[in-house]
């Protein structure tokens, strides 16, 4: 994958102040409420309120510090509030390590399978010490998800709606959203004004801290892996926050519904993973067992 992409995407906001001098914010909420109508009726309109169920599959590219990996990934969606994702990750040639993480209702779970020769575990930093901080992030994944694709939070991610302005790049005009839901950090969304699709989702938090720590003979211990967890946090901790990117384009139409075939993410100004949807099937016929951890 080509290495520090400059994202082509660039916006300059301009303060709702500036646009709305006397605006309140219930008007704000019913602006974005406005423009978030407008974004669904042009992915699908009646078709995206009779949807049921998703499902996605599609391949990623990512660089992980020096490393670059390759894999498969899946999206399973049930409404109103069920979301399952799967990657399959290649790494070094000769592992494969399967990540689950969902969102079912109320509660979450998280799962990591590996098959081949050696040994690697991935955690985010963090998660052994503050279970309640792991599950918030699968959430906040769960509803990214979900607002990437669908333009809705899971009914049991209530979010929270406003208009932040207007933003200009070089490819024209976006309204700009205000996201705010139980868990997480507050999101921006940037839809086109012209086909009021979703461009882009950003928001603020530190670089990720990823422990990798690779054994022939069985994983590390628990004190090792705590130790180089609060070593990493406390590095973090020191540096200022970075905008995360997630960049939607290449919308494609799947029995009348539109989505995004190719979705980027970076920071700053650097991408980090592309991502490309192979198939998309609309209202699958899932059963809420595929939910439940195994």
């Amino acid at each position: 994958m080509r290495e520090k992409v400059l994202i082509a995407l660039l916006f300059v906001a301009v303060a709702m102040s500036e646009l709305f001098p006397n605006a309140s914010a219930q008007e704000a909420a019913d602006k974005a409420q406005q423009i978030l109508a407008a974004a669904r009726a042009a992915i699908g309109g009646e078709k995206l309120k009779s949807l049921q169920a998703l499902s996605i599959e599609g391949e990623f590219r990512r660089t992980m510090g020096p490393m670059e990996t390759s894999g498969s990934f899946s999206v399973d969606m049930m409404t109103p509030d069920k979301v399952l994702r799967v990657e399959t990750m290649n790494m070094m040639g000769n592992m494969e390590i399967t990540r689950l993480e969902c969102l079912n209702g109320e509660k979450v779970w998280e799962d990591q399978q590996q098959s081949g020769t050696g040994m690697v575990m991935i955690r985010r930093g963090g998660r052994a010490n503050d279970p309640k901080a792991a599950e918030d992030m699968i959430r906040g994944e769960a509803l990214k998800t979900s607002l990437g694709f669908l333009l809705s939070s899971p009914s049991t991610l209530q979010t929270t709606f406003s208009y932040a302005g207007e933003a200009e790049s070089p490819d024209g005009k976006a309204d700009v959203l205000d996201a705010k839901a139980p868990v997480g950090p507050p999101l921006r969304l940037y839809f086109d004004q012209k086909s009021h699709r979703l461009l882009m989702l950003t928001y603020k938090g530190k670089r990720p801290r990823m422990i990798t720590q690779t054994r022939m003979e069985g994983p590390p211990s628990e004190e090792e892996l705590q130790k180089r967890i609060k070593e990493a946090e406390a590095e973090a901790a020191k540096q200022p926050d970075v905008e995360y990117q997630t960049r939607f384009s290449n919308y494609k139409e799947v029995n009348g519904i539109w989505l995004p075939h190719t979705i980027s993410k970076g920071i700053e100004s650097e991408t980090n993973e592309e991502m490309t949807v192979t198939k998309v099937k609309i209202n699958p016929s899932l059963k809420p067992e595929k939910f439940v951890k195994k």
